[in-house]
């Protein structure tokens, strides 16, 4: 009774959790908006394209500028408030490096609460990370059960039986 009752809650909870990064999202632009824009100025900007120690492909704007707010200097090297994403964008990355040049003279949106943190943008809205996110568990969750139901062994054991009545039939034509 209780493992049922979890396989329900499980997949129950990881849609909503996918549903629940939506309304993060549009509270993250919603907030990003409503924070003061200064001038700022691009002091370095490259596309960090490469793989990692362990092999994974790690794409990524590198992009540094200066801001003043409240009389006082700062330095961000964030320059896109990003969400969850599961799969970065080669195409958003390289559009980040090419609209932000070294010396160009941009609009800073600073965090009234924490004035070193400051960003230029908010990345889109990932939909792909947003499926998949609570569908990758479901799925887990769907495997765990059809393995403790002896499902593959079952599709194993018929697929045997498939097998044999095959060869038997091209023995005897």
């Amino acid at each position: 009774m209780v493992f049922k009752f979890v396989q329900l809650l499980i997949p129950v909870l990881m849609i909503l959790f996918g549903f629940f990064q939506v309304f993060i999202y549009l509270k993250l632009r919603k907030t990003f908006s409503n924070w003061p824009v200064v001038v700022g100025e691009i002091t370095h900007s490259r596309l960090l394209n490469q793989l990692d120690l362990n092999g994974k492909n790690v794409t990524e704007a590198i992009i540094a500028f200066n801001y003043k707010f409240k009389g006082k200097v700062y330095k961000s090297e964030m320059p896109v408030l990003r969400g969850y994403d599961l799969f970065p964008s080669l195409e958003y990355e390289t559009y980040l490096t090419k609209k932000y040049r070294p010396g160009d003279v941009v609009e800073v949106r600073v965090n009234p609460k924490v004035n070193e943190f400051a960003c230029l943008e908010v990345a889109p809205f990932s939909r792909l990370s947003a499926i998949l996110v609570p569908l990758i568990p479901i799925l887990g969750i769907a495997l765990i059960v059809l393995l403790k139901n002896n499902y593959f062994s079952g599709l194993y054991e018929h697929l045997l039986l498939q097998y044999d009545l095959a060869m038997y039939k091209a023995q005897n034509t």
